[in-house]
C-alpha cells in the first residue's frame, strides 16, 4: 500500500510540476509579447497587413500616410468587401483617404497567416519589392512573424506592434475572454516553432 501511495505521490508531483512549468512559459509568451517597431530612415517598399481586426488596418493607413511605405497590401479580406466598404469602417481623415485611395490594395485568397504570406510574396514578385513592413496585432506577430520569413526571402520582412485597445495583457487572467485568444494563439505559435505550421 505504500508503494502504491508513493506511486501516486510521484505522479502528482510530476503533473504539477508540468503544469507549473507550462503555465511559465505561457505567461513568459505573453509578458514578451513584441512592443517595439522597426525603425528606418526611408520608406520601405511595401507594408502588408493581415487581417484580423479593424485596428491593424487603421494602422496601416496612418504609417502608409506618414511615408513609412510606398504601398500597402491588405492580405486575407473576405469576399464581396470592397475597398470602399473598408474606406468607411475606418476613421481616415482627408489625407489618410488619399493614400487607402490610391496606394491599398487588397487580395482575398488568403484564409490563414500562411495564406497571407503566399499572398505577400506573390505582390512582392508583382511589384519588384525587396522587403516589406509586416503590421500585425502583438499577439500575432510572433507566429507571423516565423511564417512570413519562412515564406519571404532573407532580410525582407520588418515588423510594426499593433496594441488592441481592449487587451489588457498585464491583467490577462482576469478575462476568460482574453485568456482564451492569448492561450490559442500560444498553442499556435509553439505548433509553427517546432516546424509543424
Amino acid at each position: 500500500m505504500p508503494i502504491i501511495s508513493n506511486t501516486a505521490q510521484n505522479i502528482l508531483l510530476f503533473l504539477v510540476l508540468i503544469i507549473g512549468i507550462a503555465f511559465a512559459c505561457f505567461q513568459q509568451f505573453v509578458l514578451t509579447l513584441p512592443d517595439t517597431n522597426s525603425e528606418f530612415t526611408k520608406p520601405i517598399g511595401g507594408l502588408v497587413v493581415a487581417t484580423g481586426g479593424q485596428a491593424r488596418i487603421q494602422k496601416g493607413v496612418e504609417l502608409l500616410a506618414e511615408g513609412k511605405a510606398n504601398r500597402m497590401l491588405i492580405s486575407g479580406v473576405g469576399q464581396g468587401i470592397s475597398k470602399e466598404l473598408l474606406s468607411e469602417n475606418l476613421y481616415l481623415n482627408k489625407t489618410q483617404k488619399t493614400f487607402f485611395d490610391c496606394c491599398v490594395e487588397i487580395e482575398f485568397t488568403a484564409i490563414d497567416t500562411n495564406g497571407n504570406a503566399k499572398a505577400t510574396l506573390s505582390w512582392m514578385q508583382k511589384h519588384n519589392l525587396n522587403e516589406i513592413l509586416l503590421v500585425s496585432a502583438n499577439y500575432h506577430l510572433p507566429r507571423a512573424e516565423i511564417i512570413f520569413r519562412k515564406h519571404l526571402p532573407e532580410n525582407s520582412v520588418f515588423i510594426h506592434t499593433v496594441n488592441p485597445p481592449d487587451l489588457k495583457l498585464t491583467r490577462w487572467y482576469m478575462s476568460w475572454q482574453t485568456t482564451r485568444l492569448l492561450l490559442k494563439e500560444y498553442l499556435k505559435y509553439l505548433y509553427v516553432r517546432i516546424g509543424l505550421g
